[in-house]
């Protein structure tokens, strides 16, 4: 019964995490002349319209399932017009970085509300799964801007550093399945999970 009650707290996190970070970078492309998002339905809190049946629960819920310690996924891709924007290619940079640097953004609120938590006077039954629900929202988090530090497209660094080289944001995207099946293959191999453990030692420190 526990397994099912962390395990579901995950995919909880997950949705969370998600939900933020495209609302964040919804709200970017808005602030910098796109209304695409807004119109979409993309420029909210509320998760449904982030959800993606397959990256946001079922494969999460497989890794889950089978005691994996990392989750991959991905959420709805928020769409962008890229030519409503006065500089396309530094509009296309911008939502790369503001969108890596959510994901720690994201991990650093999640740790605050965690320490909040635990100061607070409130009863092991809401203490203990609110704890949870931010650690692994830190973890999961701090994972996923990890693993947008690897510089293959579509993950935000192989994005930037293509943007840097001259490449045309609509070429990067048309990179998007073949590098998701090479991340794929490094995260069932091990590699991802090698490079990330010296990260969670440190984040296992922190609780």
């Amino acid at each position: 019964m526990a397994e099912v009650f962390f395990g579901l707290i995950q995919l909880i996190s997950l949705i969370f995490i998600f939900t933020f970070h495209n609302y964040i970078r919804a709200y970017a492309a808005y602030r910098m002349g796109d209304d695409t998002p807004q119109r979409l339905g993309f420029l909210t809190l509320n998760p449904l319209p982030h959800i993606d049946p397959i990256g946001t629960i079922l494969l999460p819920a497989i890794f889950i399932f089978f005691k994996s310690p990392l989750l991959i996924g991905w959420p709805r891709p928020v769409p962008i017009d890229y030519g409503k924007f006065k500089n396309r290619r530094i509009a296309a940079l911008t939502l790369a970085i503001v969108g890596l640097l959510a994901y720690f953004f994201i991990a650093l609120i999640a740790y605050g509300l965690y320490v909040l938590i635990k100061l607070m006077p409130f009863p092991s039954n809401v203490t203990i799964p609110l704890e949870s629900l931010f650690q692994y929202i830190v973890f999961i988090s701090t994972f996923f801007g990890f693993l947008n530090l690897i510089p293959i497209p579509p993950l935000d660094m192989g994005v930037i550093l293509l943007l840097l080289l001259g490449k045309d944001i609509e070429e990067i995207e048309s990179y998007a399945l073949v590098g998701g099946i090479f991340i794929l293959f490094l995260f069932l191999s091990g590699v991802i999970s090698y490079l990330f453990t010296p990260v969670f030692n440190f984040l296992q420190s922190l609780f």
